[in-house]
Order: C-alpha cells, then sequence, then structure tokens
C-alpha cells in the first residue's frame, strides 16, 4: 500500500489552503498534507471530473502538452464546488514534483544552482529551451519565467504547475530572468552565460530553438570533462501463453567508454499480424534499422544533433517502407498486414536519443525516481492531446489501447516517429521494453526494489534483466515480452580542468538572413573559442537577393530557348534532372502568368504550383494529404490538404541543420476529395487483449487527420519535398488561383 500512497501526491490547483491544518479530508477522500498537497485515499477508484465539459483554459493547457508530461503534472480529478471547503471548483495535478516518501516539495532550482556541476546547470537551462516553444504555443511560457514554479529532480527539470498570461512571454524576458542566475554558476560557463542572456535581451536569439542550439554547443563542449560507460543486455521470450514469439530485439556489442566514434544501440520491436507476420515486421525492422545505424558518420566537428535526428527519422522511414512495400506485394489487407512497433536508443556522447512509434516504451531510472519518458501512440493519449478528456478517462474506454501507427502500415510520408534526446551526466539506466513488461504499470511497481539496486551497487545488470522478465511472465503473462537495459556510469575524466567556455552564436533568423554560419567546435583549446556576434549588412544581404533573383531569371530565359530549340522530348535520369531544362506549372488560361521553373534551383517566389502524393506511392494505394509545418524552425504540424491541391510559393528560408524550407499558401483544393487517410482501405491491426482473444471488442482504430486547412491558409514544407511532390506539367485553371495573387 505504501507503494501506491506514493503514486498519489497530488497538488491542488486553487489558493486557500494555507490554514487547513494536515489531516483534514475534504470530498471524503482526499487528505490534507499541508498546504496544497493531498493524498488520494482511495487511489483503487477513477477520480470525479466533469466528463466532457473540460474546457477551462487552465486545464486544456496541461491535456494539450501531454505529450510533455516529462516535465509538466497532467490533470488527475476534480473536486465540485459542492464538496470543495473553499466553495470553488477544484482542480488536482498528479506527476508533481513531490518527493514520494515525505511527501515534500522537490527543492526549487534557484536553491541548488549553486552546488550544481556545469553540465548540470547547463542541462537544466536546455531543458527550459526545448520547453520554451510548446508552452509557448498553449500561453503558458511564463511559467518558465517563474523560479517558484521551477522545481528539480536530480537531472530533470519540472513544472509544479502551469500559469497562463494574456501577454505573451518572450526570450528577452527569459534572458533577464538568467542573469540572475551567472553569479553563482560554474566558472567555466559564466562568460557564456553572459553572452547567451545579452543576445537574448537584445533580440539577436529569437527562436527558442536556436537558443538550444548554442546550450547544445557548450553541452558538447563540457561534457568532454566526463567519461562514460554503458552495459546493455537484452531478452526476448515468446511468454506463458504465445505460441510464438513476434518480438525481437538487438544490442551493439559494444560496452565501453563512449567517445565521440564510437556509439550504443538498443533496439527494441513488438511484432503486429499475427504468425509470419508480426515477427517478419520486427526482424525486418531491426535489421534494416541496424544497417542505417552502422552508416552514420559521427564527426567530431560541427557537432549536430538534429542532423542525427533527421538520420534516425530517415532510418525508420525506410524500414518503415520495406515492410509496407511486402505487405503491399504479398496483397495483405486489413488485420493481415503485419507491422510492428518500435523504440530504440542510441547513446552517442554526451547524449542519449529515443526513438519511438507504437506503444512499446522506454523508461529513465535515476536515483530520484522512475520516469515513462515515452507515450503510447494509441488512442487514448490522442484523446488527451486533442484536450477531449483526462488520461485516466481516457484509458476507461474499450478502444483506448488502439494503435494510432506502427511500422510498416502505409507510407512513411503519413509517418510520425517521435525523437527525444537528453544529455546523461550522472548514473542512470534506461530501459526499453514491449507492452508484455509495461502492462498493468510494472516497471513503476517494481523499479525501486528491482532495478534501483543497479545503480546503488548491489546487483547485477543481467540479474535485473532475468527478475523482470519473471515478473512479466507471472503477472502480465499475456504476451511475448522483450527488454532491454542501458546502464550508464558517468564519472569525471582524470584531465586537467576543462577551459572556460564561450561558443560562437549563432544569427539569428530574419528577413535579411536566411543561413546560419557553422560553428566550428573542433579546436582542441576550448578557451580560445571566442563568441562572434555577426552583423549583417541589410543593403548588402538586399543586393544579394536581386542577384540570386537576377541568376533565376536567367536561368529561365535560358531554360526557354533550351526547350524551343532542343525540344520538350528529351529524356533523362529521374533522379538527375537537367537545371537548363524549364519544368513549367501551366495555367489552362493563358491571360493568367505563367511561371517558368527550372528544376533543381528551387521553384521561384510568386509561383503558383500544385503538389500531388499520388507521385510518391505505388500499388494503387489512395494518396495520402500533403501536411504542413506551423514554423520552418520549430517544425510544429499545422494541419493537411489533400492531395492535388494548388499552392502558392511566398518564402523560402535556409537552416543551418534543417536544410531548406518553402512557406506555402493553400490556394485551392480539390473539389471533390477524401480527406480520410490513406489507410482507410488498409486499417491499423492491433494486438488483442488476452481478455478478448478473438478481437470482437476491440476496433481498429485508424488516426484521426488532424486539423484540414482551407484556401488562404500558410504553412511550411521541406524544399525537398515540395520538389517530389511537385506535379511539374499540371494544367492550373482560373478557378484554381483562389485568393492568390500573381504578378
Amino acid at each position: 500500500m505504501q507503494n501506491d500512497m506514493r503514486k498519489y501526491y497530488l497538488w491542488a490547483l486553487v489558493t486557500g489552503f494555507e490554514d487547513m491544518p494536515a489531516g483534514t479530508l475534504i470530498a471524503d477522500r482526499y487528505l490534507s498534507q499541508g498546504g496544497r498537497i493531498f493524498v488520494d485515499t482511495q487511489p483503487e477508484q477513477l477520480p470525479q471530473t466533469p466528463g466532457n465539459d473540460i474546457t477551462a483554459e487552465e486545464i486544456s493547457c496541461y491535456l494539450k502538452l501531454f505529450s510533455e508530461r516529462l516535465h509538466i503534472p497532467q490533470v488527475y480529478g476534480w473536486i465540485p464546488a459542492a464538496k470543495s471547503p473553499l466553495k470553488k471548483d477544484i482542480w488536482l495535478l498528479e506527476g508533481c514534483p513531490i518527493e514520494p516518501k515525505s511527501g515534500e516539495l522537490r527543492p526549487l532550482l534557484s536553491q541548488v544552482w549553486e552546488e550544481t556541476s556545469a553540465m548540470r546547470q547547463l542541462s537544466w537551462l536546455w531543458q527550459i529551451a526545448t520547453l520554451w516553444y510548446p508552452l509557448s504555443c498553449q500561453g503558458v511560457a511564463s511559467s518558465l519565467l517563474d523560479f517558484d514554479l521551477l522545481r528539480v529532480e536530480g537531472p530533470l527539470v519540472r513544472l509544479l504547475e502551469l500559469r497562463y498570461q494574456a501577454k505573451a512571454a518572450g526570450l528577452s524576458q527569459l534572458g533577464s530572468v538568467w542573469q540572475s542566475l551567472i553569479p553563482t554558476a560554474d566558472r567555466r560557463i559564466q562568460k557564456f552565460l553572459e553572452q547567451l542572456t545579452q543576445q537574448l535581451i537584445a533580440g539577436e536569439i529569437r527562436k527558442s530553438m536556436r537558443l538550444a542550439s548554442q546550450l547544445d554547443q557548450a553541452l558538447v563542449i563540457c561534457g568532454r570533462s566526463l567519461e562514460r560507460q554503458v552495459d546493455i543486455v537484452t531478452v526476448t521470450d515468446a511468454g506463458p501463453t504465445r505460441s510464438h514469439n513476434e518480438d525481437a530485439c538487438y544490442r551493439s556489442a559494444y560496452n565501453d567508454g563512449i567517445d565521440e566514434n564510437s556509439m550504443a544501440l538498443a533496439i527494441v520491436c513488438d511484432g503486429i499480424g499475427g504468425q509470419e507476420g508480426g515477427e517478419v515486421a520486427s526482424g525486418l525492422a531491426i535489421e534494416i534499422v541496424r544497417e542505417q545505424m552502422e552508416k552514420i558518420p559521427l564527426p567530431t566537428a560541427n557537432w549536430d544533433p538534429l542532423s542525427l535526428t533527421n538520420r534516425l527519422k530517415r532510418a525508420i522511414s525506410i524500414a518503415n517502407d520495406a515492410i509496407s512495400d511486402r505487405n503491399d506485394t504479398e496483397e495483405r489487407q486489413g488485420r493481415q498486414r503485419m507491422g510492428t512497433t518500435i523504440v530504440m536508443a542510441l547513446a552517442h556522447v554526451h547524449e542519449i536519443y529515443l526513438t519511438h512509434i507504437g506503444d512499446s516504451r522506454a523508461y529513465w531510472i535515476t536515483p530520484e525516481g522512475c520516469y515513462q519518458v515515452t507515450l503510447d501512440d494509441d488512442v487514448a493519449s490522442r484523446e488527451v492531446r486533442l484536450g477531449y478528456t483526462i488520461y485516466r478517462e481516457a484509458i476507461q474506454a474499450i478502444s483506448s489501447g488502439a494503435l494510432i501507427q506502427a511500422l510498416g502500415i502505409t507510407h512513411s510520408l503519413n509517418l510520425h516517429p517521435t525523437i527525444q534526446r537528453f544529455p546523461v551526466d550522472s548514473d542512470c539506466i534506461f530501459v526499453l521494453c514491449s507492452d508484455g513488461l509495461s502492462d498493468r504499470d510494472r516497471v513503476e511497481q517494481y523499479w525501486e526494489s528491482e532495478i534501483l539496486p543497479v545503480l546503488q551497487g548491489q546487483t547485477t545488470l543481467p540479474s535485473v534483466r532475468d527478475r523482470l522478465l519473471k515478473i512479466a511472465n507471472t503477472q502480465n503473462g499475456h504476451d511475448n515480452v522483450t527488454i532491454a537495459l542501458l546502464h550508464f556510469q558517468v564519472s569525471p575524466k582524470t584531465i586537467q580542468d576543462l577551459p572556460e567556455i564561450s561558443v560562437p552564436t549563432a544569427i539569428s533568423l530574419n528577413d535579411d538572413t536566411i543561413a546560419d554560419s557553422s560553428s566550428d567546435l573542433s579546436g582542441s583549446d576550448d578557451s580560445a573559442m571566442q563568441t562572434e556576434l555577426i552583423v549583417v549588412d541589410k543593403n548588402k544581404s538586399r543586393s544579394i537577393w536581386l542577384l540570386s533573383l537576377g541568376i533565376l531569371i536567367l536561368l529561365g530565359i535560358g531554360g526557354a530557348l533550351a526547350w524551343t530549340f532542343l525540344g520538350g522530348d528529351q529524356t533523362t535520369e529521374p533522379d538527375e534532372p537537367p537545371t537548363s531544362t524549364p519544368l513549367t506549372t501551366r495555367p489552362a488560361d493563358p491571360s493568367l502568368p505563367t511561371p517558368t521553373v527550372p528544376y533543381g534551383a528551387g521553384v521561384p517566389l510568386g509561383s503558383v504550383i500544385q503538389l500531388s502524393s499520388a507521385r510518391t506511392i505505388q500499388n494503387n494505394i489512395p494518396p495520402s494529404p500533403i501536411v504542413l509545418h506551423q514554423d520552418f524552425v520549430e517544425g510544429e504540424l499545422k494541419g493537411e490538404v489533400p492531395s492535388n491541391s494548388v499552392f502558392q510559393v511566398l518564402e523560402r528560408q535556409t537552416t543551418q541543420n534543417d536544410g531548406t524550407w518553402v512557406e506555402l499558401k493553400v490556394c485551392s483544393v480539390p473539389s471533390s476529395h477524401n480527406l480520410a487517410t490513406p489507410d482507410n482501405n488498409t486499417p491499423l491491426p492491433t494486438e488483442l487483449d488476452d481478455s478478448d482473444p478473438q478481437g470482437i471488442n476491440q476496433p481498429i482504430d485508424n488516426p484521426e487527420p488532424i486539423t484540414t486547412l482551407q484556401a488562404g491558409d500558410r504553412g511550411w514544407l521541406r524544399d525537398g519535398d515540395v520538389q517530389s511532390l511537385w506535379v511539374t506539367d499540371a494544367m492550373i485553371g482560373p478557378e484554381q488561383y483562389g485568393d492568390c495573387k500573381v504578378n
């Protein structure tokens, strides 16, 4: 019972309990611990909620930030005003930064800042920087400016609650707040923090991604003072009730210090699709992903985490399409289509990268707690993220565990893997597992008694692996079980003290600057690396733009002449499009302008083009919608439009880490279209629950479409995707131009 009580320390989202004595019971259920902390005395009972009436702005932000629950508490339940001693509604939060044994709040970041290492100080700031954008989208970024809300649990920054502010918070305010931390920061990073905060306050850093990139560079340098060793053990087992094993796993044989030229890799896959289906998919996924990982160069200079992130996404996409193509070749439909979940950990330099699709999970075990890092790709999680319900209610639905995406079910254009990365600066364990272990919260139940002793030196990693397998088979027992454990051991290097850190600044992205200068971190002496402020001459930038425009016009004229004299029937290899041959989007009405679009030079600004995902698929699979992003830096999804929609090219931006992006305006969508996702005819199979072996009561769920964009909406798409989806010979009629104006 003690373990259960630890799980349900709650925080009341209302003031007024200051004078309430500890031990007071409210709503016949919640026991006051003093102040705003309560314990649920009936954790086995579903908390009361107002049902579907979850419209309060202060609550919806928690739901929509469900994917950030590693740092942000979540809504637990509700006390109506009629049962409240304050005579007003009370919302309760779970997963708050509360010490599970004492019931006291975790320390403030500002309280323990001075006694913390440089690496951890930078890691805490980096976490705040990565939280800035998602919190800004919900209007609660000001929570990150309040030191009373910023608590720490070992390596993690955790927020006590979220606070809404009508006026949006800016990064300049964050710089002002961080200035108070500089005097007590580690001496090696004080100069860096001074430069960083000055840039924030001056508005030279206007994107949180740029802020995180600056901190990344400092973390790389600071991380050189630490030695890291990782030990990996894995196991996969059919379990006591299954006739065959659809799971698969892999671990690299590398068990030594992780330097710049090495990596440690562990993969867990849980196959879907029955015998000769799921096991094939899981095995194929591991084989392809492993091969792709072995091809990844790991340079020591210009370390770019986002580049590795993109390579991980590509590896997942290649594996997905290989399984999907096999499904198509074998004419598998419906539940017969094979697929697999995947959770993968890659350790390199000072970080671990976690890649995830489906409901296999990753947990982070530290002396302070057990944290579920990944979020299941299932119906319940989706309902919460959309703001429809709280998680404890969502999981009560029959279809709550139905997967909304897995590898191999549809084309990779419709796949959205989650990739997270975390600096590792102290001993910890990452647990990767299929739901054969994670079901019924077995990891949360047994982490302290079975896994924590490894960090305390009281047992070995193989012993823990065998013990967890036994727990899964005896206390769950309804499914295959696969487990991978990664034990990180971190210690200071026996070298001279690391010099003072100073890293070059990133150029802020604006209309005058579309590319960042790269920062060379390969120098042997970090102290010699001065922060360099690059000032862009606006007049010079404008001249460069005009010169580029002139070159594009000349290319277009040259291409038109080549088309006239050489003819339009020249054949070329598809992967080597001629840059001098114009591939034109031609309007049907001759009174409308015909923009010349040389392939390879980028679509000229102002051009009206048609994009079709049908160009990228085969075997008569319906074309998928085209998904636009909210921001070319952050990459958040904005919405989708059907294939064969017409767009106008508004702007092009190039980033150092993530390539070139194009801003598009939706001119028009096809008059008749099906917005359903392309796997409507090939639904995503779900794993059968042991209580319902025939799947009679388990619906096959497809992902709900994201926001549907309309004519006039704008969004960003990678330039490479524009090129691959572009219908170069489309006949665009006047009615398709909509509100788009072409000069």
